[in-house]
């Protein structure tokens, strides 16, 4: 009888480890999405951060008419009547 249940036992045993190997939801699977979970949660925190820098741009262009004039000028290339527009070109 101890056998037996020996034998079960072994039987069970090796069940639950062949299905936490090769099975679907298996150790590896779970090594994979922890490691995809970890990347997409710096890609997150890397988007929220460029998100927040945008946020701010807003709103201080919102905010300010000498900011405003600084981008159109500085980004966009927009003179006033009567100046001289000069770009520099680096190599």
């Amino acid at each position: 009888m101890k056998k037996i249940l020996f034998f079960l036992g072994l039987l069970v045993f090796f069940n639950f480890q062949y299905s936490l190997f090769f099975k679907n939801n298996n150790v590896n699977d779970f090594i994979f999405l922890n490691k995809k979970n970890s990347e997409l949660i710096n890609k997150i925190i890397e988007i929220t951060k460029k998100n927040d820098y945008l946020k701010n741009d807003i709103q201080e262009l919102s905010s300010s008419t000498h900011a405003l004039e600084n981008f159109a000028r500085y980004n966009l290339g927009l003179v006033k009547k009567d100046e001289i527009f000069i770009q520099v070109i680096k190599k």
